[in-house]
């Protein structure tokens, strides 16, 4: 079987996976929910601000923003561990392999297919409120005052867009790694997670003491951005390479 047809596989397999969808169908009308009620408050703020009851709503109302981002971010990391695991518990991998797939095409498809599933499945649940918050953005006239704003936070770190958008997607292809890492020495087991957070705290680790580096020799906002992305990767490699010879010698 290639490595073509074994990715298509996992797609179909992940996209036809209703408690996925369901949660991104749940979250994504949470969002736009918030969105509008986030919208509505802001056309009394100049009335009601400086009253009790409105002070009341604004606080209860960043408490909930404040869970449904974390409930964001739990959807793109701690979800990715049911679809590696899943495949284990239902003896899905064992039969597989069995049946003569490639376990290092097997490993590579299916972490493709997750990234590709979860990035456009976030992107999807985001756009309806990016684009109701634009709209009232160019309605209230101060769209100039965003941009200017938002330009300003990329001046004072030395970052582009595309550098963060990329720099984004490579920490996440990172912590899937470790995610893909956990599972498969656990075997799908539910203490993948906490075998997660032990190696997440030892990468990090690692890796803040290394960053040190480039403040020791002074780079500038470019070196820095550089090496980070190079310890970043480093970290994709050493994981990947983990991952996959425990995938390749292991008794499913």
């Amino acid at each position: 079987m290639t490595g073509k047809l074994i990715f298509k596989m996992e797609l179909f397999k992940f996209l036809r996976d209703k408690s996925f969808l369901i949660a991104a169908g749940v979250i994504g009308v949470v969002n736009i929910i918030l969105t509008l009620v986030a919208l509505s408050i802001f056309n009394f703020t100049d009335s009601y601000y400086d009253s009790s009851a409105a002070a009341s709503m604004f606080v209860t109302f960043g408490f909930v923003l404040f869970i449904l981002i974390w409930g964001n971010i739990i959807f793109a990391y701690i979800y990715p561990f049911h679809m590696i695991s899943m495949d284990y518990k239902n003896n899905v991998m064992a039969m597989m392999v069995a049946s003569g797939v490639n376990r290092r095409k097997l490993f590579f498809s299916k972490i493709g297919a997750i990234f590709i599933c979860t990035i456009a499945l976030m992107l999807m649940i985001a756009l309806i409120p990016f684009i109701l918050c634009l709209i009232k953005l160019m309605q209230s006239g101060a769209w100039n005052e965003f941009v200017e704003g938002f330009a300003s936070v990329f001046y004072f770190t030395g970052l582009t867009l595309g550098k963060a958008i990329f720099s984004g997607l490579l920490g996440y292809l990172n912590m899937l790694m470790i995610i893909a890492t956990s599972c498969i020495i656990m075997k799908g087991k539910n203490l993948s997670f906490l075998l997660f957070i032990g190696f997440n705290i030892l990468n990090s680790i690692i890796t803040g003491i290394l960053s040190t580096v480039s403040i020791a020799f002074n780079f500038g906002s470019t070196g820095i951005y550089i090496f980070q992305l190079f310890l970043t990767i480093v970290s994709i490699v050493v994981f990947g390479y983990i991952s996959l010879r425990t995938l390749e010698k292991q008794n499913l």
